[in-house]
């Protein structure tokens, strides 16, 4: 029990960190540069203990990044969700993956979220600007490895 109480913590943790991050208010430009780290986060969890963290737990901060984004309800869930799932199927094969290879994988994980919001807004249109998919991907790029290592470091120290 004394181990899932400690998860729950680091969860619960990493979650109010992103929130916030995602939350700081930065200028338009700078806007496009910042990282999604609820993504991150929630990718995160989900690459290290996938037989803890699925399908739900990405629907959930969907859910949480619709709310603090402001954008239609449901839009970042369905990415999210979708994006959980994938990630998943794959978990067999990320668990033995480099820090750089999961790095690329990210990468990739995130523009193909950002062409996926991107669409959903585009439907229902909200106009977009094209170049920030790639921006952001770039910046979440350039701090998955934190994100990777503190979470990794973090699942084997505490065995869980």
């Amino acid at each position: 029990m004394d181990k899932s109480k400690n998860l729950f913590k680091y969860v619960f943790f990493s979650a109010m960190i992103a929130i916030v991050l995602q939350l700081v208010p930065v200028n338009d430009y700078f806007a496009y540069l910042k990282p999604n780290f609820l993504l991150l986060m929630n990718l995160g969890w989900i690459i290290f203990m996938p037989h803890k963290f699925g399908v739900m737990f990405g629907a959930l901060n969907g859910l949480i990044f619709d709310f603090i984004s402001g954008v239609p309800i449901g839009i970042n869930m369905i990415s999210f969700t979708l994006l959980s799932a994938m990630v998943i199927y794959l978990s067999g094969w990320l668990s033995y993956f480099s820090l750089n290879q999961r790095t690329v994988f990210i990468f990739s994980v995130v523009v193909l979220f950002e062409l996926l919001v991107s669409t959903f807004y585009l439907s229902i249109e909200i106009p977009i600007d094209i170049a920030h998919i790639f921006l952001i991907s770039i910046t979440s790029l350039v701090v998955w490895p934190l994100i990777d290592i503190w979470i990794g470091r973090v699942c084997k120290v505490n065995k869980i």
